[in-house]
């Protein structure tokens, strides 16, 4: 009975031949089968098959004849197939509500092609499953399929209620992503890429991340998945890679974040150039073969095209040059990374009219000064910031860090590592007005402001943001002055709130991390464009002066473009001043823009380019 549905019906089958063999014995030893119409009696078969039926079917013995033994006999058949009868209605009733509760539970095998696997749930998902379904809006039937630890009614209930309009078909199925036996479930053999999630409120993360690649790895055995994968921290990189295999996608999350935190927080607008170029609408970063390009160097490659921005070459043996040097010419193997709508746009159309008139003969070039900055608020990856911020400032720069427990996040942080900068320490609530006022906050240069997670939901902590943001601006204002402000943003739906406090730029982490996911799971070369865009070595993606490479006024953008590479630059993009407040044009922001096109421009406008300084 404790072996399930199966063997009880077998038990009752095995019940219903001990009732037959007794009523066939029953009937041969009391002599009581009557003869029919033709003075013969039924044989043995005959009369097991009329037993079998007094005992499946009560109404049967109504049309019985026969001696008072004969039908006594048939029953007690009759009597105890209703008890086999009910119990099989009993057991089958069970079975089937087992097996619905099963499914209501996602414990049933996926039985997909070509999917996406998701392991794991986070406040990252619904961003990445937005991304998702824009990446295969044009694909038939796409499908995602998400194994976590949660109930299943409720994943679907919160992706009903999120994904709505969404043409994305997403199975949810309950289960641990540590278990071989639950990673069984989501046909990872059959799928295009796997995502693994970090939990976000668990501080071993790491360590769940590195025992769900384990599982994956022995689920799939040797069949090759493309697998991404976020961490936290960079020690667990080498264990992940040894886990997880060389062509294993790993997102550092906290790092990336920490270092788009320090350079949006020192270039206003740069957080909308990193949204543009990773999620799915708009201009993306594409890899793919361009055998025209052949024999000709990367600056001719550069005014091959019109409507997209070549910015690299990914050559035959894996080697990312972001960008190459410009006199180096295209092998018919390479493949080319360039910024472009789609990966249909991406055509040798030629670029627009140069003119060398208005290109800046000397160009000015802002020099490195000691700098002022306050970071506010106790974060996890506090220590990461400042060492990504040591990097960035001169010599002799000085920052001063607050926040609730700063002096506890920064305990394992020794101060002598950060070569350029002295740091100065304090404990305080950032939202308290009158601790920021005692700060001084308008004699800095930037201001950068850290989500306080800490025992909150990330909600309370956006909206701590844009209280500590609302009494920022207001000093400011009373005191006359404007210093750039840059905050951390942890859901997307907090920042049209947030912008009320008109704060110039916005990093939303877990945003900015989904897209690169969702980016990379779509397309595993980019995972080497990214290790080079976001590396501290190398080129960077910069917001500078226009007058820097163009007198301002009327010119193309192909101009610029040829500015750039006499400065070994590629650019990429311009910021408008005047749209900079203005969240429907982007906050001035265009990326790739066609460099045919006639541009004006005004002596605060930026250039947007990939340089190394």
């Amino acid at each position: 009975m404790a072996r399930g549905v199966g063997a009880q019906i077998l038990l009752l089958a095995a019940f219903t031949f001990v009732i037959v063999l007794i009523t066939i014995a029953l009937l041969v030893v009391f002599d009581v089968v009557p003869a029919n119409e033709q003075g013969t009696k039924e044989s043995s078969g005959q009369l097991a098959w009329k037993a079998l039926m007094h005992t499946m079917d009560a109404g049967t013995l109504g049309g019985d004849s026969g001696s008072w033994t004969f039908l006594f006999i048939f029953l007690f058949a009759t009597i105890g197939g209703l008890f086999v009868v009910s119990a099989l209605i009993g057991v089958l009733n069970q079975g089937f509500g087992n097996l619905l509760e099963q499914l209501r539970r996602g414990r049933s095998a996926v039985v997909e092609r070509n999917h996406t696997v998701i392991l794991g749930w986070s406040p990252k998902i619904f961003t990445l499953l937005h991304e998702l379904a824009e990446a295969n809006s044009n694909v038939r039937d796409a499908c995602v399929v998400i194994l976590a630890d949660r109930d299943k009614v409720e994943m679907d209930a919160e992706i009903a209620n999120e994904m709505r309009g969404s043409k994305l078909r997403i199975v949810t199925r309950t289960g641990s992503s540590m278990s071989t036996a639950d990673i069984a479930l989501v046909g990872l053999q059959t799928s295009k890429s796997v995502i693994v999630l970090a939990a976000e409120d668990d501080a071993e993360s790491d360590t769940i991340v590195l025992k769900t690649l384990l599982a994956i790895t022995k689920v799939a055995g040797s069949h090759p998945l493309h697998i991404v994968a976020e961490i936290f921290d960079e020690r667990t990189e080498a264990v992940a890679r040894l886990v997880a295999g060389e062509h294993a996608a790993l997102i550092l999350a906290a790092p990336l974040v920490s270092r788009l935190l320090v350079q949006t927080g020192r270039q206003s607008g740069l957080s909308v150039v990193y949204t543009e170029l990773l999620d799915f609408g708009g201009c993306e970063i594409y890899v793919k073969k361009e055998p025209s390009l052949a024999g000709k160097t990367f600056r001719e490659a550069v005014f091959a095209f019109g409507t997209s921005t070549l910015i690299g070459v990914m050559t035959a043996s894996g080697e990312m040059l972001l960008p190459p040097p410009l006199e180096r010419k295209f092998e018919s193997s390479d493949l080319i990374v360039v910024i472009s709508e789609d990966d249909d746009t991406i055509i040798a159309d030629g670029s627009g009219a140069i003119d060398d008139a208005a290109i800046a003969v000397t160009p000015t070039r802002s020099s490195r000064r000691a700098e002022r900055t306050l970071i506010l608020g106790s974060s996890q990856r506090l220590p990461l910031v400042l060492r990504e911020l040591d990097n960035y400032v001169a010599p002799g720069s000085e920052t001063i860090v607050h926040g609730e427990t700063a002096t506890q996040a920064l305990d394992g942080l020794d101060m002598k590592t950060l070569a350029n900068m002295r740091v100065t320490v304090g404990d305080g609530d950032v939202t308290d007005r009158s601790v920021l006022e005692s700060l001084n906050t308008t004699q800095f240069d930037h201001i950068l402001l850290l989500s306080e997670l800490a025992d909150r939901t990330q909600e309370m902590a956006d909206a701590r943001t844009t209280v500590t943001l609302l009494y920022l601006r207001d000093i400011a204002r009373l005191a006359g002055k404007h210093v750039p402000m840059t905050s951390e943003i942890l859901e997307i739906q907090s920042r049209d709130l947030a912008t009320v406090a008109e704060a110039d730029d916005f990093i939303v982490s877990n945003t900015l991390v989904s897209l690169m996911i969702s980016q990379v799971a779509e397309n595993p070369h980019l995972v080497h464009v990214f290790d080079e865009l976001f590396s501290p070595e190398g080129y960077e993606l910069y917001l500078k002066r226009v007058t820097e490479y163009v007198q301002p006024g009327e010119t193309t953008f192909a101009t610029i473009c040829e500015a750039a590479l006499r400065r070994k630059e590629i650019a990429i993009g311009y910021r408008l001043a005047a749209s900079a407040r203005d969240p429907g044009a982007a906050y001035g922001v265009l990326v790739n823009p066609s460099k045919r096109k006639a541009l004006r421009f005004a002596e605060n406008d930026h250039v947007i380019v990939l340089a190394e300084s």
